[in-house]
């Protein structure tokens, strides 16, 4: 949860119906925000009334005193006073209004950017009213539309579902879509002069794919005479992976580059899930004349409902001034006795499971815990680190994070084959103290979301070989003191120890789940797992049975 320097008199609920449900409450000069996943444990769960429920309850608030609910969803739109699961809760239909998916997008990157004018551009699977791509002009505090997709064009010539086409080619759902960017850097470029998209002269784009889903791939490389392996292969498909994310790479700076050319704006705020392709991003800031580019850590659907109440903030009720970022940490912080609850298996207020109450475990408080943490990861450990609230958003950044030295290079093998199970051409992200990013990357700027992926420096090659990727790149998260002080001061005592800045960070879960939320999901994540170390606050957590110490 966040401060706001705004002075509001509104209560605003925000809350998203589809894949990645989630709910943000704007109250009393706060604003928090969640997703239905991190409490109801399911993976892009839809539903909206867990977050809900959890935002009105740390706020203080009851649903009666809000003022406006505003929704949205994917594919067919909401009716205009959507009242969905509140139908029996809320009786006063004027309280509630609906908000274009894209639109949704739009209000949460440029609305929380820094700028004052910015193209917008948003690129997803799908919005509304067949919408894939739609392009905006922000300045002030008023967005307009200026362009986007044909509506006629089939919703599956977009370029986000033609990059999920080519996932289901591979063999992984449309949710799996990073696995592709990943195995990406394995493949090589056999159809250089191959196109996969056209662009016209009003900069609507369409995909040469002709059918849904794996369909549109197998007619197209068939049509085309391309031989990317058998389908539905994994790693095996890594030229067809590698071609569909050269050519994404290629329209959307094309793209980019038009947008400038017609409206000479250098602020560029980009949303929807295609902008989670850090590489993407990376290239944007390169490769066009676009010297400021803001993504936000939600731009997916996990960003629908945040974007939903800005909506309501600066278009329903006319609030002006703007609404800083500060951190992505928008969820609630839990309370010492919440977490002794758990430690101690008291279980007053979390209710646990065999695989904890059965756990032999010890714990102490430390008086420096950074200093502390820092020794067991120099010393090879790998840490579940808990602290504070949870981050908005798919990327774990260094409050609900699984921790471990960025070398031996062997060091990310291990923490695979022991906690996250994931497939081994998949990256995990290197967090870096912010100052020291240039020694190790050649980034021109920040990247707190981790949501930028540069090429490393011949500096960095053999000092954080466990975070980079085939293709010497990292998904760098940059680390301040301001904006998780906590997490700074951990990778500070690690350099001082190591005299390396920088520390593998993936997400706390294991392979398919969520990222954990509450104490207790980050006990039950130590229990069943290979975790050497539990950190949670100031408390450092062992399991006894564990014969290695």
């Amino acid at each position: 949860m966040i401060n706001l320097d705004s002075s509001i008199n509104k209560t605003i609920v925000g809350f998203n119906t589809g894949h990645n449900g989630g709910c943000t409450v704007i109250h009393d000069n706060k604003l928090i925000s969640i997703a239905e996943e991190r409490l109801n444990r399911k993976k892009y769960s839809e539903g909206y009334l867990y977050s809900l429920i959890y935002c009105l309850d740390e706020l203080g608030i009851n649903i009666n005193d809000v003022d406006l609910f505003v929704s949205s969803c994917y594919g067919n739109r909401l009716e205009n006073s959507f009242k969905g699961q509140l139908s029996s809760i809320v009786n006063n239909n004027s309280k509630f209004i609906t908000v274009d998916h894209h639109l949704s997008h739009a209000y949460s990157s440029y609305f929380l950017s820094p700028f004052d004018k910015s193209i917008i551009l948003v690129i997803d699977g799908l919005g509304n009213l067949n919408d894939t791509e739609s392009y905006y002009i922000g300045e002030g505090n008023i967005i307009k539309k200026v362009g986007g997709n044909n509506v006629k064009r089939s919703k599956y010539k977009g370029i986000g579902r033609t990059y999920e086409t080519f996932t289901n080619f591979c063999g992984w759902s449309a949710q799996e879509a990073g696995k592709t960017m990943g195995l990406s850097a394995y493949g090589k470029d056999k159809y250089p002069k191959v196109d996969l998209f056209d662009i016209n002269k009003n900069l609507e784009i369409s995909s040469k794919c002709e059918g849904k889903y794996i369909n549109g791939a197998l007619n197209f490389i068939k049509e085309n005479k391309l031989d990317f392996g058998k389908p539905e292969s994994g790693y095996e498909n890594k030229d067809a992976a590698y071609y569909v994310q050269s050519q994404v790479e290629k329209i959307i700076l094309k793209l980019v580059n038009e947008l400038y050319d017609k409206y000479k704006i250098k602020n560029l705020c980009v949303a929807g899930g295609v902008f989670l392709n850090g590489i993407v991003n990376q290239r944007i800031l390169k490769e066009t004349p676009i010297e400021n580019l803001f993504v936000a850590p939600c731009c997916d659907d996990t960003g629908q409902s945040l974007g939903n109440a800005l909506y309501g903030y600066h278009s329903y009720f006319n609030y002006e001034k703007r609404i800083e970022l500060k951190s992505p940490y928008l969820a609630r912080e839990y309370k010492e006795e919440e977490i002794l609850d758990v430690l101690e298996k008291r279980q007053e207020k979390f209710i646990l499971p065999y695989e904890v109450k059965g756990k032999d475990i010890t714990f102490r408080k430390s008086s420096n815990i950074e200093l502390d943490t820092a020794k067991l990861l120099s010393n090879g450990k790998i840490i579940g680190w808990f602290q504070g609230a949870s981050e908005i958003g798919p990327r774990a950044l260094g409050n609900r994070s699984i921790l471990c030295a960025p070398f031996p290079q062997e060091m990310k093998d291990v923490l695979n084959s022991r906690i996250k199970h994931r497939e081994s051409f998949r990256p995990f992200a290197p967090s870096i103290l912010e100052e020291k990013v240039k020694e190790y990357f050649d980034i021109d700027d920040i990247s707190p979301y981790m949501l930028k992926v540069p090429i490393c420096t011949e500096f960095a090659k053999d000092k954080i070989p466990a975070t980079l990727h085939k293709d010497f790149t990292g998904r760098v998260q940059t680390v301040n003191e301001k904006q998780n002080s906590k997490f700074y001061k951990l990778l500070s005592e690690f350099y001082k120890l190591t005299n390396v800045p920088v520390l593998l960070n993936t997400s706390f879960n294991d392979n398919g789940e969520p990222i954990v939320e509450t104490p207790k999901d980050a006990m039950v994540m130590f229990c069943k797992s290979d975790l050497d170390y539990l950190i949670i606050g100031d408390y450092i957590i062992k399991k006894n049975d564990d014969r290695r110490f």
